[in-house]
């Protein structure tokens, strides 16, 4: 015990001086909330596994291979693996918007009605998954070390608010790299060891052991056969799909190359481990009884390594960190992401849209501390992980996912209809979930049509309702659709003319701060006024014009400089008299948008020196 405590808090102090190290990198929300759209492609893929590979995940797969047999990738490892890379495919479309989250695309997209409660329904989502991340840590110390939930629980509250709310998503980023190779290393390490313990003392071939699993046991449709399946792909891959975290690092890679890369990458490091679970349970199978309980079963990939060596509490005590590097990785990926929807898409956007810089970063920090609480809270009370990981998924299936589709890819989509598919999808599926767990008892025993919580409910419902109320409103303006669809776009574009000669250009552009990340070019400078401005009545002045918008609230406003968004100059906050203003444009554009960010600079002077 006393050997684990001590490499606990030396890993620990580690991941602070990480978080600390990227604080000090910090100059904006771009850094704190996406590491600044600095990140390659292998820390992409190692992210994005580790970010959807818990210590709960490696217990509750081998578990379900155990209990289910191999029928049961359907149900967690499958809809991983194929997620990931349907986001892939989806990345240069998510890449080339400039949102820091979700719910700020939807607002782009519909307006602000939407904001907020997309921003609660991810919110909600994200804590249930971290709950999984406590569970699962509370099995470790529990069958290591027979300590109590309640103190697993405070440790990762500790540990994740220590490192994460210093470094943000850089740090998250960084030590979701190390931890993926601890866990990625670890799980091999006990597949390997339970395929080639020997059975009950005496040798058996691998062969044998993969011959002696029940007929059953290789039926890939044990799960209520193709219908089944079908159903537990719709409950499950939407959810993953539409979930904010693996957004949040295709807008924190360096270009569209490193995103799909990255995602496809880590789709293949997630079937790798999950193959290790797999020939664990082969080996288990042999070692043990499996339990009819799924939440002992679960718990067999514990016991096995308690006996495989207990007398090494060295060895225990480092895979015991093992697991916590696991679910620290996914915990604080969760945490990070639901309180940057917190904070940015409802204390910015609705409570205080003039907040500064530091202002924001001091409240995303607070949030990420009681988003941890709270997931730890509630994992005192969830029988498995299992329940917990599909619960957030079929919310976030029912009432999220068709909302945001529709926004890339549905220019008659309205916010209207996403609005009604949200709540009355959302709302359906959780009150399904509810009476589930209170009055009707488990739905499938009804009909085999609703297993996952009748998520087919859910999706049904939030479809109809979307489609339906979309098609019966009037269509969206085109300043809404214009960052979405380029021939939108197009229309509103307001090129400027430069005299590279101009001394005032020239200045400008001495202090514009420059370096290329992938195949973008990053261009910052700092706007400062001649006296205090009033940032709510310059932005509402400066969209006035044909040339300005502010499609997410006046956080941020655009120059409508390309069809590419990410290249459009962009001025946020910076403080009392300063306005800082950003452009991303490719390599070939950046003569013309360092003239486009000098057209932006002089309309800001203007405004801010009348009446502002």
């Amino acid at each position: 015990m006393y050997t684990f405590l001590i490499l606990l808090v030396l890993y620990i102090a580690a991941l602070v001086a990480i978080g600390w190290h990227f604080a000090k990198k910090q100059r904006t929300m771009t850094d704190f909330w996406i590491a600044g759209r600095e990140i390659g492609t292998a820390n992409i893929g190692m992210s994005a596994a580790a970010s959807w590979l818990t210590a709960g995940a490696l217990f509750g797969v081998t578990g379900m291979f155990l209990s289910i047999g191999l029928g049961s990738i359907w149900i967690f490892v499958a809809p991983n693996i194929i997620a990931l890379a349907l986001i892939a495919v989806l990345v240069p479309r998510i890449k080339r918007l400039p949102s820091l989250t979700q719910p700020e695309l939807i607002e782009i997209r519909y307006g602000p009605v939407l904001r907020a409660p997309i921003a609660i329904a991810i919110a909600i989502v994200m804590i249930l998954f971290a709950v999984a991340d406590f569970k699962g840590f509370g099995y470790v110390l529990e069958v290591f070390y027979g300590i109590p939930p309640i103190y697993s629980a405070a440790i990762m509250i500790i540990a994740i608010s220590l490192y994460v709310t210093l470094g943000g998503l850089r740090a998250v980023i960084w030590t979701d790299t190390i931890q993926f190779i601890f866990l990625a290393a670890l799980a091999i390490m006990i597949g390997a060891l339970a395929l080639f313990t020997p059975a009950h003392g005496q040798d058996v071939s691998v062969s044998d052991l993969f011959g002696a699993m029940e007929p059953g046991f290789w039926n890939l449709f044990a799960l209520g056969g193709i219908v089944g399946v079908f159903i537990m792909q719709i409950a499950m891959l939407p959810g993953w799909v539409t979930e904010q975290d693996p957004w949040q690092r295709v807008w924190a890679a360096r270009d569209v190359k490193s995103a799909r890369s990255g995602m496809l990458i880590g789709s293949v490091l997630i079937a790798v481990v999950f193959g290790a679970c797999f020939l664990a349970a082969i080996g288990l199978h042999s070692l043990y009884e499996v339990p009819p309980d799924p939440h002992v079963a679960e718990q067999l990939y514990l016991i096995f390594i308690l006996d495989t060596f207990a007398a090494s509490p060295v060895v225990i005590a480092a895979i015991a960190i093992g697991f916590a590097a696991a679910s620290m990785s996914c915990a604080d990926t969760f945490a990070t992401s639901g309180a940057s929807c917190l904070s940015r898409d409802i204390y910015q956007r609705f409570i205080k849209p003039g907040a500064t810089m530091g202002e924001m970063r001091t409240i995303n920090r607070v949030l990420i501390v009681a988003m941890v609480i709270v997931s730890a809270a509630i994992s005192m009370h969830v029988e498995t992980i299992l329940d917990a990981v599909i619960m957030a998924t079929v919310i976030g299936t029912a009432s999220y996912f068709l909302p945001i589709m529709g926004a890339l890819f549905w220019r008659r989509a309205t916010a209207q209809g996403a609005l009604a598919g949200l709540v009355i999808g959302g709302g359906a599926q959780i009150a399904l979930i509810i009476a589930e767990a209170t009055y009707f008892g488990k739905l499938d025993d009804i009909s085999p049509l609703l297993i996952e919580h009748g998520v087919l409910i859910g999706v049904l419902l939030s479809a109809v309702t979307f489609v339906g109320v979309s098609l019966a409103t009037p269509k969206p303006d085109d300043r809404r659709l214009a960052p979405f669809f380029a021939d939108v776009a197009e229309r509103f574009l307001k090129k400027v003319s430069v005299d590279p000669g101009d001394p005032a250009y020239r200045r400008f552009k001495s202090g514009i701060d420059e370096y290329a990340s992938g195949e973008r070019v990053h261009l910052s400078a700092v706007i400062k006024t001649k006296s205090r401005f009033d940032w709510g009545k310059l932005v509402l002045k400066l969209t006035d014009t044909d040339a300005w918008i502010a499609p997410s609230g006046v956080e941020v406003a655009y120059r409508l400089s390309s069809t590419d968004m990410l290249a459009c100059p962009r001025i946020v906050h910076g403080g009392e008299d300063q306005v800082w203003i950003f452009a991303e444009p490719g390599a070939d554009q950046v003569d013309d948008i360092r003239a486009e960010m000098f057209a932006a600079y002089r309309e800001v002077l203007d405004v801010a020196s009348g009446s502002v």
